[in-house]
């Protein structure tokens, strides 16, 4: 099983998301062991579970692996995209002091969610998601992919105590 660091495992999936974007989940949950966060992104053509130091900083340190059995996809509501920003919705978002607290509002934002994901293309705008947060427990692994998590979580582990000496 290789490991791959961040930046290989991004330009895979945005390969395969745009040979196929639409049919894709990004769900996030934090582990309760290591307190590193777990994520697993799928898409039509497979399945990839990645470790994150944080999700709290710009640049995560990110390890992960592409899924050789991921026969069970996690499902979101929403499926995870880019999806094109109208002006006319951005500047309604915008311009209301909270978008969630309304009716209208909220019916804006699912209505923008509702959009098909599409490839993005230089010098439009666009939003990113949804990226589900959730519990450990709504994120169902294989055996086989709770050892590779068990693998991920301990070589990153090991990749901090080697950037941060003082690291536990």
């Amino acid at each position: 099983m290789e490991f791959l660091d961040g930046c290989t495992i991004r330009k895979h999936i945005l390969e395969s998301y745009s040979r196929q974007p639409k049919g894709w989940s990004f769900i996030v949950s934090r582990s309760p062991k290591s307190g590193f966060y777990d994520a697993v992104v799928s898409g039509p053509e497979g399945t990839w579970l990645l470790k994150m130091d944080s999700i709290f900083k710009p640049s995560p340190i990110t390890l992960g692996s592409y899924l050789t059995d991921s026969n069970s996809r996690p499902v979101s509501s929403f499926p995870y995209g880019y999806r094109q920003m109208p002006r006319d919705l951005v500047l309604r978002l915008l311009h209301e002091e909270s978008p969630y607290s309304s009716n209208k509002g909220q019916a804006d934002i699912l209505s923008f969610l509702k959009l098909n994901p599409v490839v993005p293309e230089p010098g439009r705008s666009y939003a990113e998601g949804p990226i589900v947060f959730t519990s450990p427990e709504n994120v169902e692994l294989s055996v086989s992919q709770r050892q590779i998590d068990a693998r991920l979580t301990s070589e990153m582990h090991r990749l901090l105590r080697a950037r941060y000496p003082a690291y536990g």
